[in-house]
């Protein structure tokens, strides 16, 4: 009898000394929690996890707040363990599998952002339904260095028309503003099928609530010169980034009109992407279309684009794209055009 009365006391203390800790762990869920979402005082909030799990060390709800703790904190070892030390528990945890491909994501696009060197290559034939007419051939190469005061690009194409073939020269600029950036270009070319020089500017914003405005200007001169005014308007809406684009080119008395929408749905990163695109009209900016820019600039077209774009083993991005282009080649006459662009990029 006493050896059951005294196993019955130590029950009893055990459950109130579990009873104690559960409570005293709550307590510090709650203060972690507090400390991490209205103060934001994560390290006070990990210090108070820390003591919770000496308490509890297999406390789930402690443990993804630790994990999310040290995320917060740029520790992204310490969260994997945690993440991982879940997964061991309990596999289908939804928040801890979450975390971890997250983590791999933003480790994969820190190392490329690091990366300050880029090397591009671009291939881009053309198509068309007429009988007699060849395919176009444009390919461009190109070498880009990130600064601290932005990205500097020189690029190099060349184009083969069937008939004439030539080189165009490129210097390009991104420089950085206090509440936004600029896109400059220079081109020139002493080939027939290229604009003889080309120049372009455009100031890019970005606004509250996800919105990005664009103001810009574009000059090209060939037998005469033509001047473009345009701009647009950016909106990202979770993963997708939508973009109209609008520019008008005033030309004998006349002022040709181009319009395009631009559709993106982002995936691990900002280098992953399927896009889309409906234009209207020639644009200044279309690179496979330019050395037509006066021929076309008052002819109607319309242009369709699908395209996908992926990083690869970190530093590589592969991509393409395909354009159907309904295009009026001389007045009420028309016919169809297909290109696809295909690109490798490589940073280092």
């Amino acid at each position: 009898m006493k050896v059951k009365f005294l196993l019955s006391i130590i029950f009893y203390f055990m459950c109130q000394t579990v009873r104690a800790q559960k409570v005293d762990v709550d307590d510090l869920l709650k203060q972690a929690l507090h400390e991490t979402n209205v103060t934001e005082n994560y390290q006070k909030a990990l210090t108070l996890t820390k003591r919770a799990i000496a308490l509890s060390p297999d406390y789930l709800d402690v443990k993804l707040l630790m994990g999310r703790l040290y995320k917060l904190t740029d520790k992204p070892d310490s969260a994997r363990l945690i993440f991982n030390d879940i997964l061991k528990a309990e596999p289908g945890n939804a928040e801890a599998l979450n975390s971890i491909n997250s983590l791999d994501n933003q480790e994969r696009e820190l190392k490329i952002t690091n990366l300050r060197n880029r090397v591009s290559i671009t291939y881009n034939p053309t198509f068309f339904q007429r009988k007699g007419k060849e395919p176009w051939n444009l390919l461009n190469a190109y070498y880009g260095r990130q600064t601290k005061l932005g990205t500097i690009i020189g690029r190099v194409s060349y184009a083969d028309r069937g008939y004439v073939t030539g080189l165009q020269y490129e210097l390009e600029a991104y420089p950085k503003h206090k509440n936004g950036y600029s896109f400059v270009n220079f081109a020139y070319s002493n080939a027939s099928l290229f604009q003889k020089y080309r120049a372009a500017y455009s100031y890019l914003r970005s606004f509250d609530g996800g919105w990005e405005g664009e103001a810009g200007l574009r000059y090209q001169y060939k037998i005469s010169s033509l001047h473009s005014f345009g701009g647009s308007v950016g909106k990202y809406l979770g993963n997708y980034w939508l973009n109209l684009r609008a520019y008008v080119t005033p030309d004998s008395g006349r002022v040709s009109q181009s319009y395009a929408l631009t559709g993106r749905y982002y995936l691990d990163t900002a280098d992953d992407y399927f896009s889309m695109v409906l234009a209207t009209g020639i644009s200044p900016d279309d690179r496979i279309r330019n050395f037509e820019f006066s021929e076309r600039l008052n002819t109607n077209s319309l242009r369709v684009s699908l395209g996908y774009q992926r990083v690869i083993w970190s530093r590589n991005i592969i991509g393409i794209l395909g354009t159907y282009n309904r295009e009026e080649y001389v007045r009420n006459k028309k016919e169809n055009e297909y290109d696809i662009s295909i690109n490798f990029q490589h940073r280092f």
